[in-house]
């Protein structure tokens, strides 16, 4: 058996579900002295090292994603969840994030053979013609909250092209994601959160049954036909596992991609010579976007629920506690990655290192939508303008636990001048 390390400390992920900077400098230190750490505040395991997150991804043990409704629902008896929320219930399950195989391995075939490549180069003209309305606007308007007005408008947008749904659902598709974030695998969510989670729940399946049965009928080059088509040997998704999948893309690929705009332009706030190296090197965009998401830590955590008692590096970790291995540590490993807190346009973060989209049989099925859209909107933003200005005294974090996101980000951008 491994020495035990006694931490000298505890991180509440209740509290610093809030995860600002400060909690990243907290797993910094818990890694180094408790990499497998039991939080009495928080009643759960904290994985931090690079290794060990990559063998909890990998499947190397005992852990469930089957979590979420655990997770959502942990103050209310199991008949009264299907009674006062019929559509959470009915439609959790059908996640492919809330599954494991041989579930999961049948549903990522059908869903990878959705969302292929082909599917996503078909969004990328659509993609670029917004990236630069958006950028016309930051010209026209260089003082600007941006999370909102820029960061939450390209991804909201792009998913409804995807899906092959009119504009004018961007509002509401904005609501949803948001009741969604607020409801779904947020230990202690109020009531009223879970209400307003439930009522969108109901409202996508209304609209989006009658848009799945219309592709039937009548396909067309987007998402929600490619979903109705998907096949392998024979096997196709439910209706239920289509709206799954399309409620999944909307939360996912709604909040994440706004998430990491929002932070990624902070980020190139703060550091002007990554800026200028984007700027001077638009060849190596998808490298340096790479690492400016391995920097911002957008995608923090995943939860995992211990299915059978097992030892970790000497910690008897129990069926029926959970446990988050943290993506944010493992991608600040010094035993992967040198200096790891500096901002290195050369790193490269190679394939099986960068823990952005959670390598192992859970890498994100999105990627290539995500990176599309960072890629573009910051490859075009460095060269119309120079730098940015935060004008906010601090980063104000949403009380999240497996993504980090502002609640507000007040900038004034720089143009680029006239040669």
């Amino acid at each position: 058996m491994n020495d035990v390390t006694v931490c000298p400390f505890d991180v509440n992920l209740g509290h610093a579900g809030i995860l600002g900077n400060g909690i990243l400098l907290q797993l910094n230190a818990l890694r180094e002295v408790d990499p497998i750490h039991w939080s009495d505040s928080s009643g759960c395991w904290i994985i931090t090292r690079h290794a060990d997150v990559i063998d909890a991804l990998d499947g190397k043990f005992p852990l469930s994603c089957k979590r979420l409704v655990q997770v959502t629902f942990p103050g209310i008896a199991p008949e009264n969840r299907e009674r006062l929320f019929p559509n959470i219930m009915r439609y959790l399950p059908n996640w492919i994030i809330d599954v494991d195989p041989p579930v999961h391995t049948r549903l990522r075939k059908l869903l990878i053979a959705a969302l292929n490549r082909k599917v996503v180069d078909a969004v990328k003209p659509f993609v670029q013609l917004r990236v630069s309305t958006l950028l016309d606007k930051l010209e026209n308007q260089p003082v600007i909250e941006f999370g909102e007005e820029i960061g939450r408008q390209l991804p909201g947008s792009t998913i409804l092209k995807l899906l092959g749904i009119s504009q004018e659902y961007l509002p509401r598709l904005r609501g949803w994601a948001n009741s969604f974030q607020e409801a779904i695998a947020v230990p202690g969510v109020s009531i009223e959160a879970l209400q307003r989670a439930e009522r969108s729940f109901a409202e996508m399946n209304e609209l989006f049954t009658q848009v799945i049965e219309e592709r039937r009928k009548a396909p067309q080059e987007d998402l929600i036909t490619a979903l109705v088509q998907a096949n392998d040997a024979g096997d196709k998704l439910s209706l239920e596992e289509m709206l799954g999948a399309i409620q999944l893309t909307i939360v996912a690929g709604h909040d994440t991609t706004h998430n990491t705009l929002s932070l990624g332009m902070a980020a190139l706030a703060e550091h002007p010579e990554y800026w200028d190296y984007m700027y001077c090197n638009p060849d190596k965009i998808q490298d340096t976007v790479m690492e400016l998401m391995r920097h911002m830590a957008m995608s923090t955590s995943q939860p995992r629920v211990i299915t059978e008692d097992f030892e970790w590096h000497g910690k008897q970790l129990k069926a029926g506690q959970v446990a988050f291995i943290m993506l944010a540590g493992g991608n600040r490993d010094p035993r992967v990655f040198a200096d790891p807190e500096r901002l290195d346009p050369c790193r490269g973060n190679i394939q099986g290192e960068s823990l952005v989209f959670a390598p192992g049989m859970h890498h994100c099925i999105g990627h290539l939508l995500g990176k599309l859209q960072v890629q573009e909107f910051f490859g075009e933003m460095v060269k119309r303008f120079e730098g940015a200005d935060l004008l906010d005294a601090k980063l104000n974090f949403m009380p999240q636990i497996a993504f980090r996101g502002l609640y507000n980000l007040n900038v004034r951008m720089i143009p680029r001048r006239k040669s």
